[in-house]
This record gives C-alpha cells, structure tokens and sequence, in this order.
C-alpha cells in the first residue's frame, strides 16, 4: 500500500468542497427541522393525529416510516431522517466514483501509478475519503440534534445510522466502479441502485401493515436508519447491517480491481459498428448520442416516481377524513389551495422542477468534460464552430429538461384522469408544469454563462440547485423570512392552478434564462479552451 498517505492527502484537497458542500447543507436540514417541531406540527401530537397522519399509506410512502412523532427527534427522523441518508448515499456514491474510475478514465490514476505507488492505493484512498466524510456528516447530524436540545443517545443512532448508510453506498461506488468501464456508466449504476433501495422502501412503507410487502423494507439499505428508531427505543443492532453491507461491498470491490486490466471494466464493452449512423454526422446528433442514456435514466426514475405518487393521490379525501387538521398543512405545502390534490401536486412539481435543473445542468456540462479530455479540440480542429458545438449541447440540455418536466407532468396526473374519466387533470398539471419551467432553465442558463467565462466558478451552480431544494423540501415548514425563501429561481413564477397565470413573470424569466445563455455562447467562443 506505499504512497497511500498522500494519496489520502490528495484525494481530499481534490475533493474537500465537494464533500464540504454535502455534508454543511444535510448537516444542516436535520437539527433545522426538529428546531421548527412546534411550527410544523402545531397542535397535531397531542391529539394523536398527527400518528393518523403517518399511518397513511400516502405519507408512509412519501416520508417513510413513522417512529416516536410526539418528540422533536422522532418527528425529525420521520419527517427529513429518510430523505437526508438517502441524499448522504448520493453523497457517498458520487464521490467515490470521482476519485477512482473519473480519475482513471482522465488518465490521472496511470500517472500515478507510475510512481511508488501500490495497486490498491487510489482505491484505498478514495474509500478512506468517502468513509470520512460520511463520518463527518454523522457527527455533524449528532451534534446539531443534540445543540437544539435533543437526547444524545437518539442523536446519536441518528447520526450513525445517516453515516453508515451513506457508508453502504460508497462501497456501492466502488464496486460499479469496477464494473464498468467509464465514470458515466459506474454513476449511473450506482444511482440506479439507490433508486430502487428508495422505490423498495416506499413500496414497502405503504403496504397494509400486516403485509409480507412490508418486511421489503428490511431489503432497502435507506431503510435501515429508520429502522434503528432513534428516539424511540434505539435497535442499535440494526444499524450493523449497513456496516457489514459496506466491509462487503468495499472487499468485493478490492477484490475485482485485482482481476481487471487498468483503464477497463469487469463488463467489456462491445465494439461499436463499422459505420456511423446518419445522424453522428451532425454535432447534435453525436451531442444527443453522448447522453442518450443519462436522458433515459431520469425518465424512467421520474417516471416511476410520477406513477407511484399519482396513484397514491386518491387517498388524501379518506386521510383527511380521518386527521381533519392535515388539511393545513398540506394547504401550506401548496401555496394555501383548498383542493388537496392541488396542493400535492404544486409541492411535488416544485420538487421536480429543481430535479429537472439538475438534470439540464448535468447535460450541459458534459460540454466541459469533453473540453477537458481534449475531445472538444479534436472536433474543433475541423469545419465545426466553436457556437455550433456550444448549441449543440445546450439544445439536448433544453429540450432534453422540457421532455423530463412535461413526461412527469402527464403521468403523475393520469391516475386521477383515469378515476375521473376525463383528460382536465393532465392538460392543467402539464400547464403547471409548463409555467415552472423557465425556472429549470435559468438555472441552465447561469451554467451556460459561467462556463462562457469563468469556467471555475461552475460550482455556483450547485449552490443554487441545492439552496433551491431546501426551501422546496422544508423552507415553506420552517417558518423562514419570505425575502430568503423567494432567492430561488422559481419564486416569481406561478403556482398553478392555485395561483393565477402571470405571463409577465414567466416571459421575463423565460428571457433572462435566454440571455444568460447568449451570453455563455459568446463567451464560449471568446475564451481559451481548457485542455487536459
């Protein structure tokens, strides 16, 4: 293992905002949450109904399972506990793959591997990486819990049970990163996998209670933090599955680095035919053929999500039937609407909306990766412009956001078209969707601009996407100034149907997102390229 402390040391300085990002913004979401208990819950505890409002198969699928929702930390857990481990597996995942197969697929790993260097050490590193940020965010989850005056034994199987699963799933990150033979391939088996942990667990979660369905949810590793009931009676044995599920996922991978060959994968990949199809002849046609698949990808997820959540939608008459005071809080959830299956849908197409950003950033950066690896300048050396190849990206990144957006739309509303036997809720949710999505692409367009001309700061990007998901996940529950919940992109725009259509904020947002990428174009073409 010879050169593994400095590559530890080099890992981290390559990674440390990354993972710093990660671990400040959940670290953060957890003890804000249980701070804001009274302002959430109002009077719902004490009556019981708010443990009518968790039983129902609706919010068991949404949130996840309920534990001790009386106290502040049990709330917390129920409330963000699920979605915070599974954001920390994300965490985890991605950054293995960044430290191993990016960096052998950049050429990164052979240089170093020219030196005194072991064969397992930048795997090592990475993992070592991965595991230490996993346990800073545990201890940050621990110690904010336990500062908003929470017990530390819950705070603590809390923050162990977040880090452990985040731990279970950079064993994940390196065994795909094994597997495959590229960073895209190894992220994109990796999140699939998470996907269906969250998808098991959710279907598991809202089956009848005595159903062999429910004991699924021992299957999905983003269960089991809640499954160790910290606050309520803490199982800490529990939380040694994710620990025995990592030291094998960590050993296979060490195991399977030893039995490839450098720069390829365990699943080989297949020769490509003789002749390029028509329509690789063009930059967008070869822009659209590089990420096909990460288009695909989200479109199953966010389908599946979409189906999932407007099946479930039918139920909210029987649950507030049954805890009259959800009413409220769902009313708060969706902009104060009356119908209830209004407000669920404006939340969870706010939620999306930023998911939709994400994915139409991540498009349009692979324009950087292919800068970086020096495939830019091979095609830049022909008759391609420098604005063709910029809008070739950008065009997949667009179109490819608006289709997400719009599919998602369709199929979370069919299930309430096919109970009511007319097509109205698909036209009005595909509208509500359609208002919302100049605020998807402006944030496309700020990473348009900033890669024009300061290519550096593109993590701003991200500051923006991720403060975005806070206040749409809990910044409308916790009470936060109305100044710093609208410093979102989708603030000006309106809610549909709940709000009326202002078509001057969504033209006016719609033209800056314009402009922002003009003017990333043209910076594109003004500056030097960035070269491996």
């Amino acid at each position: 293992m010879n050169g593994l402390g400095a590559l530890v040391r080099l890992t981290l300085r390559r990674n440390r905002w990354f993972y710093l990002a990660w671990v400040l913004a959940l670290g953060a979401m957890v003890p804000a949450t249980a701070a804001a208990y009274e302002t959430l819950v109002g009077g719902l505890a004490g009556d019981g109904a708010l443990d009518l409002m968790a039983a129902n198969p609706t919010m068991r699928a949404m949130l996840g399972p309920p534990t001790d929702l009386t106290t502040p930390g049990g709330f917390t857990v129920w409330r963000v506990g699920t979605f915070v481990a599974t954001a920390a597996g994300v965490m985890g995942l991605l950054g293995v793959v960044r430290g191993t197969r990016a960096d052998e697929e950049a050429g990164r790993t052979e240089l170093l591997r020219s030196g005194v260097v072991g064969r397992h050490a930048p795997l090592t590193a990475a993992v070592v990486v991965g595991l230490a940020a996993c346990a800073l965010l545990g201890l940050v989850v621990t110690a904010g819990m336990s500062a908003v005056g929470e017990p530390v034994v819950g705070s603590l199987a809390l923050g162990l049970g977040v880090a452990l699963v985040a731990a279970s799933f950079v064993g994940v990150g390196a065994l795909t990163a094994q597997l495959t033979s590229s960073a895209r391939a190894a992220r994109g088996l990796g999140l699939a996998v998470l996907l269906a942990a969250y998808l098991l667990r959710a279907v598991a979660d809202a089956a009848p209670q005595h159903s062999v369905t429910r004991g699924l949810a021992w299957l999905s590793p983003v269960q089991w933090m809640a499954l160790a009931r910290p606050y309520a009676g803490e199982r800490w044995v529990v939380l040694l599955l994710p620990a025995a599920l990592t030291a094998l996922l960590v050993a296979a991978a060490f195991a399977l680095e030893s039995r490839r060959d450098h720069g390829s994968g365990l699943w080989t990949v297949r020769p490509g035919p003789d002749r390029a199809r028509p329509g690789l002849l063009s930059t967008t046609g070869l822009a659209w053929r590089l990420q096909r698949g990460v288009v695909a990808g989200w479109l199953a997820g966010l389908a599946v999500l979409a189906l999932a959540m407007g099946s479930l939608s039918g139920t909210f008459d029987q649950m507030v039937r049954e805890v009259p005071q959800l009413a409220v809080v769902l009313q708060r959830l969706g902009q104060g609407t009356d119908r209830l299956v209004d407000a669920f849908f404006v939340a969870l197409l706010g939620l999306v909306a930023v998911l939709v950003a994400v994915v139409g950033a991540q498009l349009w950066e692979r324009l950087g990766a292919e800068e970086e690896r020096g495939h830019a300048e091979l095609l830049l050396a022909t008759a391609v412009p420098r604005t063709r190849l910029a809008l070739s990206h950008l065009a997949v990144a667009v179109v490819g956001s608006l289709v997400l957006l719009v599919a998602f739309a369709v199929l979370l509303a069919v299930p309430e078209s096919v109970s009511r036997g007319d097509a109205g809720p698909v036209g009005s949710t595909v509208g509500a969707a359609l208002a919302l999505a100049p605020g998807s692409l402006l944030v496309v367009g700020l990473a348009v601009l900033l890669h024009g001309w300061a290519p550096r700061l593109g993590w701003l990007v991200w500051v923006v996407i991720a403060w975005s998901f806070f206040v749409v996940w809990v910044g409308s529950l916790l009470g936060l100034p109305g100044w710093l919940v609208s410093l979102t992109p989708w603030d000006p725009l309106p809610a549909l149907p709940v709000e009326p259509m202002d078509w001057p904020a969504v033209l006016l947002v719609t033209g800056a997102a314009a402009a922002l990428m003009a003017l990333g174009v043209w910076g594109y073409r003004r500056r030097d390229l960035r070269l491996p």
